[in-house]
């Protein structure tokens, strides 16, 4: 009977393990070498060497998936990234849009500590919203702060 319920005890204590394990996770990294295929997949084109730096961090948490990225500012580059996705709208600074999105993203609890939410510094931001056919919700925001010179993305869809 001892063994009976040892046998029972591990068994529950690998589904809970298990289960934990699978409700989700995130990952970050700051290797340049290894984000130019990141950046490449999202934009379909390799960053120029004017894209110094660039930040991913990934969050999936069950049905919720969260992206983000910063890489150095590049007028070349967003306006490379803002041609090949013509489906782009504008939120513009002082809207309301531009407010309600900036509170969407300042909401998220698990934003990475270098994430700079749009603000005085941001003109405007670039966005559409449920661009993927099977989610509840799919957002997708990039913009630039000038005083730091980096540019953010965020897409967030479950």
């Amino acid at each position: 009977m001892k063994q009976l319920k040892k046998i029972i005890y591990i068994f529950g204590l690998i589904t809970i393990l298990i289960t934990l394990k699978s409700c989700g996770g995130s990952y970050e990294s700051e290797n340049r070498e290894e984000l130019s295929s990141a950046f490449e997949d999202l934009f379909h084109f390799n960053p120029p060497n004017s894209i110094e730096e660039i930040k991913v961090k990934n969050s999936v948490y069950y049905d919720t998936v969260m992206y983000w990225m910063y890489f150095t500012y590049s007028f070349d580059v967003i306006k490379k990234i803002i041609s090949k996705d013509q489906e782009l709208k504008i939120a513009f600074k002082n809207s309301s849009e531009f407010n309600q999105i900036s509170e969407f993203i300042k909401k998220n609890t698990h934003n990475p500590k270098w994430l700079k939410l749009p603000n005085e510094n941001t003109n405007q931001i670039y966005y559409k919203k449920d661009f993927k056919e099977h989610s509840v919700l799919s957002v997708y925001y990039i913009w630039s702060d000038s005083k730091s010179r980096k540019t953010y993305l965020y897409i967030h869809e479950y």
